[in-house]
């Protein structure tokens, strides 16, 4: 599948589906799973353009270590104590147990998963796919928000050019005041790229319709969502399940609202995109384990979901299920892969001339 040809809805839903499962099925098993499915997927489906990735391994370990050492600190719980602190240092005074620290560990695998499947959506979708999903409603604001994103890796771009002639100048960075011929440049080639994208777009005739405002009704209705939702989640405190409720009908108000502004905004799609055969199954893999995990099915071991070394350090469980059905989340990776393959071991075609009439 050729990112070209993606469709940015399916890459949604697997990312919504690994983000759950990775904050749902809360065991270091099931979390190292997920972890290599988006890891995979990432380096074999990364757009080319794409630049240097992250040094995600040493972001890994520097999230890890506080983690740990933040739990073990302050959560002085557990059977297997490694060494106590003195009582009298405030908040981490106490027995620094294994226990804790396992509990620290787990949470910094959770994040660091987190990172990484986010990660994997930047590198295999572009922002502009992403940037085309937003409600038409909300047109203008996807547009500056495509803008504010490009600009970002620009800016890096012109300040490694700055800085290398820079230095071919012989100029060095000691202190502050030798950023004044870096950041002076750069701040007037952003000026210049903003005047660009500006007349450009005036040129395209972008912001040339009169904006009208919007009924009294329509401002009454979103008014409503609004303090349906937040009223809805602070009786959620108290009272449970109907705060849940009330803040649910006070997001499914504005989403519709935000439809059928929508509707009433002129679109046009010059590409669509296709939903293929190839999409559909990655939306299914991705789905698959949220279904053993959320439904009631008696050949599923729930227990494993939540696992806790307390009060003493015991081996997480592991069901196979559950297991094989999360790597079905590494779908894209393998699917990319085989496609490689067979683009490599088939045979060249021979050119062919393409005659046009109208030469």
């Amino acid at each position: 599948m050729m990112n070209d040809d993606l469709d940015a809805r399916s890459w949604v839903v697997w990312v919504a589906a690994a983000v759950i499962t990775a904050l749902a099925a809360h065991n270091p098993f099931y979390t190292l799973i997920v972890l290599a499915a988006a890891g995979a997927v990432g380096v074999v489906c990364a757009r080319p353009d794409m630049g240097l990735p992250l040094p995600l391994a040493r972001i890994g370990l520097v999230i890890l270590f506080f983690t740990t050492l933040f739990n073990a600190l302050m959560v002085h719980v557990g059977a297997t104590v490694l060494f106590r602190l003195p009582g009298n240092w405030l908040w981490i005074g106490g027995p620094v147990t294994v226990e804790a620290a396992v509990v620290g560990a787990g949470n910094g695998l959770v994040l660091f998963t987190l990172l990484v499947v986010f990660t994997t959506m930047n590198r295999v979708v572009s922002t502009g796919e992403l940037v085309r999903l937003a409600p038409r409603a909300l047109r203008d604001l996807a547009v500056v928000v495509l803008i504010a994103i490009t600009y970002v890796p620009e800016t890096m771009n012109q300040l490694r050019r700055i800085r290398e002639a820079q230095a071919i100048r012989g100029h060095r960075v000691r202190g502050l005041r030798d950023w004044r011929p870096v950041l002076i440049p750069l701040l007037i080639g952003g000026l210049e790229r903003a005047m660009g994208v500006a007349e450009a777009m005036v040129a395209r005739g972008y912001g040339s319709t009169a904006d009208s405002r919007q009924p009294l009704a329509t401002q009454l209705v979103l008014l409503l969502g609004l303090l349906a939702a937040f009223a809805g989640w602070v009786i959620s405190f108290w009272v449970g399940w109907p705060g849940w409720m009330l803040m649910g009908g006070g997001v499914v108000i504005i989403l519709l609202l935000l439809w059928q502004l929508g509707r009433q905004t002129p679109f046009t799609r010059y590409r669509p995109r296709p939903m293929t055969k190839w999409h559909v199954g990655l939306m299914g893999t991705a789905v698959f384990p949220l279904l053993l995990i959320f439904l009631p099915l008696p050949f599923v071991d729930k227990t494993t979901f939540n696992y806790s070394p307390y009060p003493q350090l015991t081996i997480p469980g592991f069901d196979l299920l559950t297991g094989f059905s999360m790597l079905l989340l590494s779908y894209p990776a393998l699917a990319g892969w085989f496609n490689g393959n067979e683009s490599q071991l088939a045979p060249t075609a021979a050119p062919q001339v393409k005659s046009d009439d109208n030469d």
